[in-house]
Order: structure tokens, then sequence, then C-alpha cells
């Protein structure tokens, strides 16, 4: 009898393994809150436990799974209502550290956003990666309001979104989307246009929501 052919065809076995628990919490076939058991995952896909180890560090990196204690992994609980708050406030506060930057920034440190956004274009590593990159844009238009009290909250908030932000990338021409909005951003900042601003912002933020939410289950 000829062995149990693997589920998942792969040049690397971590990535495809990483790729595939990802695409079934996307899905819904691990729901919110479920356990993720390591022994069913390696019979299931015909690997060994060491890819099905690491693709499950990646995803606790990225908050798609939480480690609870004497329990395991477990799959995040994507809320809607989780998901529509914190992005609420991140267009609030964004918006107001980037009017203050439109005010009181100079050219270079203008161009020191741009050559992130620049970056972002030509980048073709991971998308944790460019999801570090993102931070990076975000934050650098935040510092440059001088708002340290509203950075330093929006910090959290930012860790809040990885696990949305993780989930967003995964969706087909959402890096474009992200490049052309930042795009829009830098050219208000520039053009200090507090409202044009503003709105590249919420655009940007409210297409996460947007995106996520017709692609995701979510309680």
């Amino acid at each position: 009898m000829s062995e149990q052919q693997p589920l998942i065809q792969y040049t690397t076995v971590s990535d495809s393994v990483y790729l595939w628990i990802k695409n079934a919490i996307i899905q819904g076939e691990f729901k919110p809150g479920e356990h993720i058991a390591q022994e069913r995952l390696t019979k299931k896909l015909g690997v060994s436990r060491t890819p099905v180890r690491d693709a499950i560090k990646r995803l606790e990196t990225e908050g798609l799974l939480i480690t609870k204690p004497h329990c395991g992994a477990v799959v995040f609980q994507m809320s809607r209502e989780h998901l529509t708050e914190i992005y609420e406030i991140r267009i609030l506060m964004e918006q107001y550290c980037a009017a203050r930057t439109c005010m009181k920034a100079t050219d270079e440190d203008i161009k020191s956003i741009e050559a992130i956004s620049l970056q972002m274009l030509n980048y073709s590593g991971t998308s944790k990666e460019f999801m570090q990159l993102d931070r990076q844009f975000h934050r650098s238009i935040c510092t440059l309001s001088g708002c340290e009290n509203t950075v330093e909250i929006l910090e959290g908030l930012w860790n809040k979104c990885d696990s949305f932000k993780s989930i967003y990338y995964s969706l087909d021409g959402r890096v474009g989307d992200t490049l052309a909005e930042h795009t829009r951003i830098v050219q208000g900042i520039k053009s200090r246009d507090i409202e044009v601003t503003k709105k590249a912002i919420s655009d940007h933020l409210k297409d996460v929501v947007m995106s996520i939410g017709e692609h995701v289950n979510l309680l």
C-alpha cells in the first residue's frame, strides 16, 4: 500500500504549511478560539512536526494564533466590532497627527516619509516585512507631528492591527492598493493640504476594514 500523498504541493515545506494554515484561518476552516493541534496537522498535511511548529510560530508573531497556558495555540478571535473599533480610532488619531505634520514638517522630513513609500514600492520580501515597512510609514508621519502621547497610544493600536493586516495582505491586489494610497497621503502632506491628507488616511484605513469584512467570516 502506497504512502498517503501530502495535501499540499510545495517548494519550501515550512512556507507551504504556513500558507495552508493561514488560508484555513482566513476562510473559516479553523474557527475563532479553536485549538490548533500540531499532531493532527502533521497527519493531515503529510509533513513532519518541524514545518508545522515553524508555521505556528510565524502565525503567532502575526497575531493570527495566540498561545494560551495549558492549551497551546488557538485561533485569534476575529470580531467585526473589534476590527471596526480599532480602525475608527486609528483614523481619528492618525488624522490628528497628520494635520500637524502638514503644518510643521520640513521638506527633508517629507522626503523621509516618501523614501519609505518608495522602499515599499520596490520591496520583494515577505508580507511580514512589508507590514513592518507599512508600520514605519505610518509611525513616521505621526512622529513628525510632535504628538508623543498620541504616538504612544497608537503603538498599542498598531500592534492590535497586525493580525488584521496579515489577513489584508493575503488578499489579491491589496499590496498595490496600499502603495497607491500611501502615494496619495504623501502628496497631501507635500502640498500641505490637511483635508486631502486626512481623507487619504481615512480612505486607506477604511479599505482594510471593508476588504476584510468582504472576504473573512467575522464574529
